[in-house]
């Protein structure tokens, strides 16, 4: 896991909320950029998706933070063996996010890796 804060801003993070989750700062955004994450525009990070996303987590008692590292950098999250990154989820807009719990249903169900492919 990647993020674009200090390591303290890291410890701050995650030991709060997954303290056996091992994460690497990247303020430099080299992993991001390898990975070919982007900058959104306005409709991915200011649309009315967004903003339904914001009420549904609101109401769930989840707010936002003070940014850290790059505030318009996208999600990104990839699924990688070895060398191979063998799914993604594309990410349509900062709110959206996969079914986690389908995750291992979709690779399974996605073309393998050696037709060229990545699975999403």
């Amino acid at each position: 896991m990647f993020y674009q804060g200090t390591v303290a801003d890291g410890e701050a993070f995650f030991d709060g909320l997954w303290p056996e989750a091992r994460a690497v700062s990247d303020l430099s955004k080299t992993f991001y950029n390898a990975f070919g994450i982007k900058r959104g525009g306005m409709r991915e990070l200011l649309g009315p998706e967004v903003w339904a996303c914001g009420v549904r987590a609101a109401a769930k008692g989840h707010l936002n933070g003070v940014p850290v590292g790059d505030p318009l950098s996208m999600p990104g999250l990839f699924l990688v063996e070895g060398e191979a990154i063998i799914w993604r989820h594309r990410f349509r807009h900062v709110g959206d996010h996969p079914s986690f719990a389908r995750i291992a249903e979709q690779v399974a169900r996605a073309p393998a890796k050696d037709s060229g492919t990545v699975r999403e």
